[in-house]
């Protein structure tokens, strides 16, 4: 009988193991692409001026061939061009979005592609890269090349991906054995020969991130700039914010910028043996009580007279202040995220989060320092500090297409108007990216990536959730299409086949497993 029950177990595990097998070759399903290819003319439509920030009303767009043919009040004969007609009576016609930070894996075009399409997202600046070798797991600067060059060739469909990184340069604890010694740039030497391996890779900007040294952030600034490449990313912890503006750091992410900028102790922590190892519930506390309103204005005033962009990512923040919000928690759309994503890495993070969120008084210092933080913003911006919208999709409670309409409606309770707001996510993020002559507004002669909207942008940021249609390289979208792409991606989000190939490209991801292991 014993023998009986082994033999058993031992068909069982093969097998097991067989199918699993068979399932990693097995190729994954192709996202759905069913808009309609052809020449338009959206009839009647209001246009949205993003640089105006006015409607234009009773417009009629043509668009041939991809590209903006003309704007007017006049309308077009449709059997000129065999135009394909919209009516545009009642809707709103906006610029494409761009969401200016993001984090896209090998496995986007199963999870993250079809929700940021279905959202009017048609653009995205992703914010991390690979080595000198290829990853199982994180999108590198050939895979995001490969995306573009299928929306040229009319052979795929994703967001234009604006812009090449380099990996996450944090000072050498993200690198993993077996890579070459000069991607810890640990020094000034080694900080040189890894601008020069990412100029030669094809990238157009270093991902600098916390725990960068000073001696190092300053030698890739200055061969960054010799080599005609930017720096993006986070402001080095040891680094003051006169010292990165100084550097001519191109953007800063995320809202604790003057958080730490503007705390009355912020030299004092830069000069710590250990920064991060500081940074508790307490001093956090600290960063909102101690928080010098004269010092933030001086910065942002600085910042404001500099070319360096902020991307405040305020939903990063928002995970915090709500992680004990159980409307929050319970969000109807993780219907659409990777269930891989959300047991290993989503939960045990919001209940992090909630666990050690209040201090001894019972206050919610995460929910303090976000209320901090959209003050903030809404300064920073008053002070003429230039803004992008960027999401940090990939992180907790951040869902991809969906968030980057979160983060507008966060930058309007901020302070920016609705008008303000729009141009974060479009004209703006075009003349950051240095292609405002094609992107980032409905003009003759631009790329035809536009929303049609449901109701005014204008008068309630919200308004830009209620997409009716996408016109995207150089097909339209309409909102069958779009519900599509989001059936496609709740199937793949509870897909055993999708999540078995997440977890193992993860598990097979030398970077992955170092950046989970730090």
């Amino acid at each position: 009988m014993t023998k009986k029950i082994l033999l058993s177990s031992v068909v069982f595990a093969v097998s097991f193991v067989f199918i699993l097998a068979v399932m990693l070759v097995w190729p994954l399903p192709e996202m759905p692409e069913q808009g309609v290819s052809g020449n338009f003319l959206v009839r009647n439509v209001a246009v949205v001026d993003v640089e105006a920030g006015v409607l234009r009303l009773r417009q009629n767009v043509k668009v041939i061939a991809g590209k903006i043919e003309s704007v007017e009040s006049t309308k077009p004969s449709p059997t000129q061009d065999s135009l394909i007609v919209i009516d545009g009576t009642d809707r709103y016609l906006m610029p494409g979005i761009w969401d200016m930070h993001t984090h896209s894996t090998k496995l986007s075009s199963q999870y993250q592609h079809p929700l940021f399409i279905a959202n009017g997202i048609t653009g995205v600046r992703d914010m991390w890269g690979c080595m000198s070798q290829k990853d199982t797991f994180f999108a590198c600067i050939e895979d995001r090349q490969r995306w573009n060059n299928a929306l040229v060739d009319f052979d795929g469909l994703s967001p234009r991906y604006i812009g090449q990184s380099s990996y996450q340069i944090n000072g050498g604890n993200e690198v993993p054995k077996g890579f070459p010694e000069f991607f810890k740039a640990r020094n000034a030497e080694e900080a040189r020969q890894l601008v020069q391996y990412y100029a030669g890779a094809g990238a157009d900007f270093l991902k600098t991130y916390t725990e960068l040294s000073p001696e190092s952030y300053r030698a890739l600034a200055q061969e960054a700039h010799r080599q005609g490449l930017s720096l993006q990313g986070h402001r080095p912890i040891r680094v003051s914010l006169e010292a990165a503006l100084a550097s001519r750091q191109y953007s800063i992410e995320h809202a604790r910028l003057f958080l730490l900028e503007c705390f009355a102790g912020a030299a004092a922590f830069r000069t710590l043996p250990d920064p991060l190892a500081a940074y508790t519930l307490q001093l956090r506390a600290r960063l909102v009580d101690e928080h010098d309103e004269e010092r933030c204005q001086m910065l942002m005033t600085a910042m404001a007279n500099s070319n360096t962009w902020w991307t405040p990512t305020l939903t990063t923040l928002e995970m915090g202040a709500r992680a004990g919000d159980l409307s929050y928690r319970n969000d109807p759309r993780l219907k659409y995220v990777p269930y891989l994503f959300e047991k290993l890495m989503w939960i045990p993070d919001a209940n992090g989060k909630l666990a050690d969120g209040a201090d001894e008084t019972g206050q919610n210092v995460y929910g303090a320092m976000y209320d901090l933080a959209l003050k903030n913003v809404g300064q920073a911006h008053a002070a003429g500090v230039r803004l992008l919208t960027g999401t940090d999709t990939f992180d907790t409670y951040v869902f991809p297409g969906f968030s980057t309409h979160d983060e507008l409606a966060n930058l309007v309770e901020a302070g920016l108007a609705p008008s303000a707001a729009l141009k974060t996510a479009t004209i703006d993020a075009a003349i950051f990216s240095g292609v405002q002559e094609d992107f980032g507004s409905i003009e003759v002669g631009k790329v035809a990536d536009m929303i049609l909207l449901n109701a005014d942008p204008l008068s309630d940021i919200r308004n830009t959730q209620l997409v009716e249609g996408v016109f995207f390289n150089g097909q339209f979208f309409d909102r069958t299409a779009l519900n599509r792409l989001l059936e496609f991606a709740e199937e793949r989000a509870s897909s055993f086949h999708h999540n078995l190939h997440l977890f193992w490209a993860a598990i097979n991801s030398p970077l992955l497993r170092v950046q989970f292991a730090d």
